[in-house]
């Protein structure tokens, strides 16, 4: 399976994460992609035990997300990993040549205009794929929005 039938999302323990991996693993099941969920760890102190407690925190988030999801995550190639980094670039980074990069929509909305995470607002300008901005369950909206980043003139 090339990268192009891969479908990246980041997961970040949140509602709105939550319901990112679930519409990428409904949009895999529909393409028949794989999946590559992502919960990016900033945080990554050297320690003697060799035990790192952010990233333990975020492969446990990951895999409780992907447990939630129950029986819709069958038949469907799901690689979970957790990357050390700041979430924006390796998400990008990460789908470079996937099908779509999914996120969660965190912001909050005033005056009728949608303000974005700063992880979300930074995919949004950088990615080299289609951005797909999932909106939290039961926020007024018509459903996911996807954006194609503009081809590069040189």
């Amino acid at each position: 399976m090339n990268d192009k039938s891969r479908i990246v999302v980041g997961v970040d323990g949140s509602p709105a994460a939550r319901g990112a991996l679930a519409w990428a693993v409904a949009e895999a099941k529909r393409t028949n992609a794989s999946v590559l969920a992502l919960s990016v760890c900033q945080l990554n102190p050297s320690l003697d035990e060799g035990i790192d407690p952010f990233s333990e925190r975020h492969r446990h988030d990951l895999e409780a997300a992907l447990e939630s999801l129950g029986p819709s995550v069958l038949d469907v190639r799901i690689d979970a990993e957790v990357p050390q980094g700041v979430a924006g670039p390796v998400l990008v980074q990460r789908s470079a040549d996937a099908a779509c990069l999914v996120v969660g929509e965190h912001g909050s909305h005033r005056a009728d205009v949608l303000v974005m995470s700063s992880v979300t607002s930074y995919c949004l300008r950088h990615a080299l794929c289609p951005v797909v901005v999932v909106p939290l369950e039961g926020a007024h909206h018509d459903g996911p929005l996807m954006l194609r980043p503009e081809p590069q003139v040189r």
